[in-house]
């Protein structure tokens, strides 16, 4: 059920970058900058094909993908003795994702999701968009912006899947300090990630079946009129006042308008400072290794996502 184009070849790649270098105080201090930009050709792309075909899907060459950006890193040695050394190193990097061009005729590619989240590649916007449901608003008039609600004063999700977010960062961190004490080093990294989004499924799970912590408020799971309006049915809309209980709350953002509820409602911002990696080494004296074949041997300890600093 896949046919292959008859000229199907292997994609290419056209990068250029430019880069500057300096090194100051006998190398002490460095900065190393460097703006790039690749565009990436002739990827081999998997699309549906009319069943009246007998096939269901063929591998073409298509696509245009643009990543351009900048990288930044700065190196120091704030203290350099005989016994001791201390080596610190931020890098900064900047990336921004294009999608110049799909297939002829394909302006959306799925890269992934389940039911209604998706994951596109959208045609003159990024790789790797997140595509979801959100919550029925009014549109305009004095209420627009405000939660419509059914009958029941619960929340809706739009029947139609819309960007809600964006797997792509807008910039990443990392911080790496090393502490070096003879033929002892101790080194640790700190990264970031700063913007973009991430949906959480889990989080839907666990709302469904009440055993989120946000399904209780102050240890008591009692009933709360939901902050909207109810379609009068002449065009108008009136202030909810009906109650409604938390199961019922999170039962229909949970399972409203597709298996994994309101998308909007679960996505979360991809934020997040860590300490990724902290180790300790321990290097041996040449001296002990003059009558074995190693010229150089150390012994180590290593631990990585240590510790969550901040999430958003």
């Amino acid at each position: 059920d896949t046919s292959y184009a008859k000229d199907l070849k292997p994609e290419r790649k056209n990068s250029w970058e430019v880069g500057l270098d300096f090194r100051f105080l006998a190398n002490r201090i460095g900065l190393d900058f460097t703006y790039y930009k690749e565009n990436t050709k002739d990827q081999i792309m998997e699309i549906a094909v009319p069943n009246v075909s007998g096939l269901s899907k063929q591998y073409i060459n298509a696509g245009n993908i643009q990543n351009q950006g900048i990288e930044i890193m700065l190196n120091a040695t704030p203290i350099q003795t005989k016994d001791f050394t201390w080596d610190m190193m931020l890098n900064f990097s900047k990336n921004e994702n294009k999608i110049i061009e799909l297939a002829e005729g394909v302006k959306q590619y799925q890269l992934g999701g389940y039911d209604n989240l998706k994951i596109y590649a959208q045609a003159g916007g990024n790789y790797g968009e997140i595509w979801g449901t959100k919550f029925q608003r009014v549109q305009e008039g004095p209420h627009a912006g405000k939660l419509l609600l059914s009958s029941a004063g619960l929340p809706q999700g739009t029947s139609t899947a819309e960007k809600i977010g964006d797997q792509q960062a807008d910039c990443l961190l990392g911080f790496t300090n090393t502490f070096r004490y003879k033929n002892f080093s101790l080194s640790f990294l700190i990264d970031g990630r700063f913007g973009g989004d991430m949906f959480s499924g889990t989080n839907r799970l666990l709302q469904g079946n009440g055993v989120a912590a946000c399904t209780v408020v102050d240890g008591d799971r009692k009933p709360f009129v939901v902050d909207g309006v109810i379609a009068d049915g002449n065009g108008g809309y009136t202030q909810s006042t009906v109650e409604v209980t938390p199961e019922q709350y999170w039962g229909a953002i949970a399972s409203s308008s597709g298996n994994l509820g309101i998308g909007e409602a679960n996505l979360y911002s991809a934020t997040n400072i860590r300490l990724r990696n902290v180790s300790l080494n321990y290097a041996f004296p040449k001296a002990m290794l003059k009558n074995t074949p190693f010229q150089q041997v150390k012994l180590g300890l290593s631990c990585n996502n240590v510790w969550m600093i901040k999430s958003s």
